[in-house]
């Protein structure tokens, strides 16, 4: 006779954890992740709360261009708050990225009065504000004119104004929010498979900013995970092959890598887009495609063929239209 007590329990190795959502909205989330092995509660919730944080991919306005004025201690005619305030604002604008490039967004009013909320910038095919209403300052009077173009990147994680560094007067850094979430936690539940109780029970809840829903941020983040714990299940088995990459050398005359962008006598605009890429040698530059050095910020195809003229003018073998 065989009683319920004698049937074996599964073998925590062999369990199959399901995910259930239990709540979802646009910019919310909670799932319930069960059965897990003990202790593997936390070490899964908290790996992925801390990608969820930091690493995920966003996109976000960097800088702000205003017709008038030259520094943040600047103010506007005819606005209510300072340039502070203003900036403070430009922050919690919101975008969602179409194309993945970068660009920019131009406000133009004039002749208004009331409120100027996010809403009112010009369409953009590269990206979608998701929080329209937001709002960016207040016009005191319909004698009001204001022109501002902002620049938006993509990007992981924080990067504070101050790390932006800009030699072009007149353009503001604004703090980078790039990360899609606003807040994400979890706790470890009891849970029981059979006879056994000391299972783990996982619940993940995440708050974004309507940008990403809270589904393809825990797909994101696991696969993140995935990827960067593959070298450790391959560790010891024979790595293929690297195919080795063509020498400088070969493209280069001698000691040309090195050529500093400031000594090639480009225009101002093309050397500071290429330095605001963090190129800043002929070698860095040659190490990108002609697609990503026009995702550089206010380099187009002007830019380009100045470039390629250049590189010509060096000695660098290039193909025309490349």
């Amino acid at each position: 006779m065989t009683f319920a007590t004698d049937i074996p329990d599964p073998e925590p190795q062999r369990l199959q954890p399901k995910i259930v959502v239990s709540d979802e909205s646009e910019s919310y989330g909670r799932f319930v992740i069960e059965p897990l092995a003990q202790g593997f509660g936390v070490t899964l919730g908290n790996a992925l709360r801390r990608v969820l944080l930091n690493a995920l991919p966003g996109t976000a306005i960097t800088s702000v261009r205003i017709d008038g004025v030259d520094h943040e201690y600047s103010t506007l005619k005819n606005v209510q708050e300072d340039m502070i305030d203003f900036l403070l604002n430009v922050k919690g604008i919101r975008l969602k990225s179409i194309s993945g490039n970068a660009g920019s967004l131009r406000l133009e009013v004039k002749d208004r009065a009331g409120l100027i909320t996010a809403g009112d910038l010009e369409p953009n095919g590269d990206v979608e504000i998701v929080n329209p209403e937001h709002p960016l300052l207040n016009l005191d009077n319909n004698k009001a004119k204001i022109s501002m173009e902002f620049s938006f990147e993509s990007g992981t994680g924080f990067i504070p104004a101050d790390d932006q560094n800009s030699e072009i007067i007149g353009i503001l850094p604004v703090d980078a929010i790039f990360t899609p979430i606003k807040r994400s936690n979890f706790q470890v539940e009891a849970t029981r498979v059979g006879q056994v109780t000391d299972y783990d029970r996982l619940i993940l809840e995440i708050w974004t900013d309507g940008t990403m829903s809270a589904e393809d941020a825990v797909k994101q983040s696991a696969a993140i995970m995935v990827d960067q714990l593959g070298p450790f299940v391959s560790l010891g088995l024979p790595q293929p092959e690297e195919e080795e990459e063509e020498e400088e050398s070969d493209i280069l005359p001698p000691g040309m890598g090195g050529l500093l962008i400031e000594d090639m006598k480009l225009s101002s605009r093309t050397q500071n887009s290429l330095r605001r890429g963090n190129l800043t040698t002929l070698g860095e530059v040659l190490e990108h495609s002609p697609e990503e050095l026009l995702a550089l910020r206010n380099f187009g195809d002007r830019s380009l063929q100045e470039l390629i003229g250049k590189l010509k003018e060096l000695g660098v073998p290039v193909i025309d239209g490349a």
